[in-house]
């Protein structure tokens, strides 16, 4: 996202002890008589911060390195980004032997090199794309590089629909960046995605991952969460690490997470006939440097067979 005051970690969310009660907690049933969960896939969303030469005490070449440790001590089935420019993301392929990634730029033109990507990173020998596509955050979701309502700049979203290579199960993910200024765009953006979801995935499995500018007390929040269609992964999971930190740290180290944390990085999943095994913020610091001004938000994610 671009760059945020450091208040926003301090802003208030739900109570955290109204958000890890048993009673938000919504493990998935058992799986339909005769099948068995398959083995998870980690999943994760990372705002990695586009290279803003502007900023010399958190710049691309020095955050590189950082980042580069954090990809290839996490091993990550699949991921969404959000932000990085084309040349971040040739930076980042050699760091990820045996994966690739495909996605397009908030304009939709390949060869523009310092534009916002939201790209789908994800393992190739697990994965197999069967299709995929984009739309834009505004009044004209297929018009490239449009922006709506009051974007400060134009927002979008990029869908795969893959095919698990072991056993032919599939899926989709949807990877987004809802605007950070646009209160009503937003609100709007949740909107679009939930019926994106609706009209893209029909009955199938879907998750998805982005930087959504809205924490968990946010009507665009609450239009995803409690869509029916999608949940938040966080509350349906039993098992959460570093689950009190926020998602966006703005490049000031935390010792210790603020009594509310705001996460404003989600990764939304359909509840049906999916499980979600674990949650995890990555909190790790180098030297109290980190990779990125916001923290990776993972999760170990099943799929009825």
């Amino acid at each position: 996202m671009i760059r945020k005051p450091y208040f926003s970690l301090f802003l208030l969310c739900l109570p955290l002890f109204s958000l890890c009660s048993s009673g938000n907690d919504d493990p998935a049933p058992a799986p339909a008589p005769g099948k068995e969960w398959l083995d998870p896939i980690r999943v994760a969303t990372y705002n990695i911060q586009y290279d803003n030469s502007s900023d010399q005490d958190n710049k691309w070449t020095t955050r590189r390195d950082l980042l580069r440790q954090l990809l290839q001590s996490e091993k990550f089935d699949i991921f969404g980004a959000q932000e990085p420019y084309l040349t971040q993301i040739k930076d980042i392929e050699p760091f990820l032997d045996g994966y690739t990634w495909v996605g397009e730029n908030v304009i939709g033109d390949k060869t523009a090199q310092r534009r916002h990507y939201n790209p789908v990173f994800y393992r190739k020998d697990k994965f197999e794309v069967l299709d995929m596509g984009s739309f834009w955050y505004s009044e004209t979701p297929s018009a490239p590089g449009s922006k709506g309502w009051d974007s400060y700049s134009p927002r979008m979203c990029n869908w795969v629909h893959f095919r698990i290579r072991a056993n032919g199960r599939e899926f989709y993910h949807f990877n987004s960046h809802f605007d950070h200024i646009g209160t009503t765009a937003r609100a709007e953006s949740a909107k679009l995605l939930v019926a994106k979801v609706r009209e893209i995935a029909g009955g199938k499995p879907a998750f998805c991952t982005g930087d959504f500018n809205s924490n968990q007390n946010t009507e665009a929040y609450k239009t995803i969460a409690g869509s029916g269609i999608l949940a938040d992964s966080y509350v349906r999971c039993p098992s959460k690490t570093n689950g009190d930190w926020p998602t966006y740290n703005g490049y000031k180290y935390i010792s210790t997470p603020p009594a509310a944390a705001s996460r404003i990085d989600h990764v939304f999943v359909t509840p049906k006939d999916t499980k979600v095994v674990s949650w995890h913020i990555v909190n790790n610091s180098y030297n109290r440097k980190y990779p990125s001004d916001h923290f990776p938000v993972v999760i170990e994610w099943s799929l009825a067979e």
